[in-house]
């Protein structure tokens, strides 16, 4: 396509570009080279639909729901192409049960978003929030609160000064199946109501010694959350088919908890680790964990022979330091013995193994990774580390040394309840970008084997797409160099998917930017060498150089021919002016050996030059021409 626009237009595209030079969102950050690659898929808050990114940000799949849905915080991508994705009503004012992270649906679907099964509960009784897990059966694992109240509470052993008179919410671990009926059912339950223990009252059930019931759970334990009935705010569920254990993330105890699924003791609590002070063996000082979330197995992305497949992951929120609070992220090695189902105890302080993270991670600016609620950890198979700050909505990935190769920003602002794309140089607050969680999927996972994965636009408004992540066909060409009586005027023609931003017209002599009358034309009444570059509307440049000699001496305005490119691989053009005859073209070297000849060329315009044979340097080429004769100076570089 050849491009010829107005210089009018070309000082505002000129401005549109400038502004933009430094992303604020989307892709702010890609070292091609350094990253692990793949798709990132995200399900912000506050909008309906979930998007599956490539590296460049660029939207290569969308699962869209209806307006008046919002995202139950999670979706993933299963190795046969289908999601299952959580959703709850935007509406949420009248319902029984709301706290942050509060869902209601869960539903698979096709990879072309086509509805398979759902299951629904949000009730006056339970609601699903936070999270769920696939399980390679096709069955999923969800977290559900459970209402509690207050009498039942008090029965169960919980100090009446902690309650309100709606009582409390528990929590519950459901196994739902697809039923013939295009439902999901239950068919397992555990609940925490049934592995309880207390000290407070000795007349009420569940009466123990807390330290030496380390597999029950403290009913009144816990931190207030912001929904006072909220006692434990489970925000995180894994499975691990191998042992068939269930991870849970509570948040409100600083604790990890590992509940046997599958084995000899279904139910029973095998493992908890971040806090003993839950469990009447610890004190402030042996706490690991704050307010963590998506603590996991490491195995999304890992091949088994990983050195992290099988360890545990977790983005740790609220981490209190000398100076404030901050956030940081970490693996650890539980010590599970397979042939005896336990997870072994230090003999001397009763509290269970590791004794502390194997691997930390922590920004050189800690408020860098910063957030005091949601977020995510993911370890990469190349060791890198993806990190997603969910508060400001901010998504990076570190290598192992720390260096920040990949850095997205959901490009999304939460007004009133509704999220909407932004411009591309818009800067965003915490919170008006609200991301639960972001997930990187290799390239070759098998959920995306076959699929048309074609980039298209970026979520953000204006995008400006980094380096890496240009589509660059941008070429130019010199037409022709006309001369007149008033010297020579360069004709040049840019090829290119893209229209024209800008384009810069210099002297090489003294580096000064020229004046146009029109784009791609170019004039000027002197000899010299002029460099012309073009950029296009995605920031892809070219450039050309071309060399004018015009004889202002002997003859003036009839001796002139240009020579393009500059430097050269060896494909050189040289043009003739009308006026020239019998022209001959001589090249030297810089040692004054003649080591290319053309004689007797009669006709004027464009001539073509192989002298590829010529090695790298810089060389004099020669006109004579019954006009006169003019020289330039050329470099080959190949």
């Amino acid at each position: 396509m050849k491009l010829n626009y107005t210089i009018g237009l070309i000082l505002l595209m000129f401005i549109n570009f400038s502004i933009a030079q430094e992303n604020t969102v989307g892709t702010i950050v890609y070292d091609e080279a350094a990253t692990d690659g793949g798709y990132n898929l995200i399900y912000p808050h506050n909008q309906p639909d979930a998007f599956l990114l490539d590296m460049c940000g660029n939207v290569v799949h969308k699962w869209e729901n209806a307006d008046s849905l919002r995202p139950a915080n999670v979706i993933y991508i299963l190795e046969n192409s289908d999601v299952m994705i959580t959703y709850r009503p935007a509406s949420f004012q009248n319902d029984a049960i709301w706290a942050g992270g509060g869902g209601a649906t869960i539903e698979r679907r096709t990879w072309d978003n086509e509805p398979i099964w759902s299951f629904t509960r949000n009730d006056a009784e339970y609601r699903l929030h936070h999270d769920i897990q696939p399980m390679a059966n096709g069955n999923v694992l969800v977290t559900a609160w459970e209402q509690r109240d207050s009498l039942e509470c008090i029965e169960a052993g919980r100090n009446p000064e902690n309650l309100t008179g709606a009582g409390m919410w528990s929590e519950v671990v459901w196994v739902i199946a697809p039923g013939d009926d295009g439902l999901g059912e239950v068919v397992w339950e555990w609940a925490v109501w049934d592995h309880l223990v207390q000290d407070f009252d000795a007349t009420k059930e569940n009466y123990g010694v807390i330290a030496d019931n380390i597999d029950k759970i403290d009913i009144n334990f816990g931190s207030v959350s912001n929904a006072v009935a909220d006692w434990l705010h489970i925000n995180a569920i894994d499975f691990d088919e191998f042992s068939q254990h269930i991870m849970l993330s509570v948040p409100t105890f600083n604790e990890i908890w590992v509940v046997d699924y599958g084995n000899t003791t279904p139910g029973e609590l095998k493992w908890r680790w971040g806090n003993p002070m839950a469990y009447d063996r610890g004190d402030s000082s042996d706490m690991k964990l704050g307010y963590q979330h998506h603590t996991h197995w490491l195995d999304l992305a890992l091949s088994t022979n990983s050195t992290d497949y099988g360890k545990v992951g977790v983005f740790n929120n609220r981490v209190q330091g000398d100076s404030g609070e901050y956030s940081t992220v970490h693996t650890l090695l539980p010590i599970y013995d397979e042939y005896e189902n336990e997870y072994i105890v230090n003999s001397v302080t009763g509290t269970y193994l590791p004794t502390d993270f194997e691997w930390t991670f922590e920004s050189p600016n800690p408020n860098t990774i910063y957030s005091n609620i949601v977020s995510s950890f993911q370890r990469l198979e190349n060791g890198n580390s993806l990190i997603c700050s969910g508060r400001p909505g901010d998504t990076r990935e570190y290598t192992q040394d720390g260096d920040l190769v990949w850095h997205y920003k959901t490009p999304l602002l939460n007004t009133s309840g509704v999220s909407s794309p932004v411009n591309q140089g818009t800067v965003l607050l915490p919170t008006q970008n609200l991301t639960f969680r972001a997930s990187r999927y290799p390239a070759d996972y098998p959920g995306l084997a076959g699929k048309e994965l074609v980039s298209g636009a970026p979520i953000e408004l204006n995008p400006t797409p980094l380096p890496p992540c240009l589509v660059c066909d941008l070429e130019l060409a010199l037409d022709s160099i006309l001369f007149d009586s008033l010297g020579a005027t360069i004709l040049v023609s840019a090829e290119g998917s893209f229209d024209i931003n800008t384009i810069e017209w210099m002297s090489l002599a003294d580096s000064t930017i020229l004046p146009f009358a029109q784009a791609l034309v170019f004039g000027t009444m002197d000899s010299g060498d002029y460099m012309i570059t073009v950029t296009d509307e995605l920031g892809c440049v070219d450039s050309l150089v071309v060399s004018v000699i015009i004889d202002e001496v002997n003859n003036p305005n009839q001796l002139a021919f240009g020579v393009y490119p500059n430097p050269t691989n060896g494909a050189l053009n040289v043009t003739l002016s009308q006026h020239s005859h019998n022209a001959s073209i001589d090249i030297y070297d810089m040692q004054g050996r003649l080591v290319f000849n053309r004689e007797r060329l009669t006709h004027s315009g464009n001539i073509a030059l192989d002298i590829q044979g010529l090695e790298n340097g810089t060389y004099v080429l020669v006109i004579r021409t019954n006009e006169g004769s003019g020289n330039s100076r050329i470099v080959i570089q190949n």
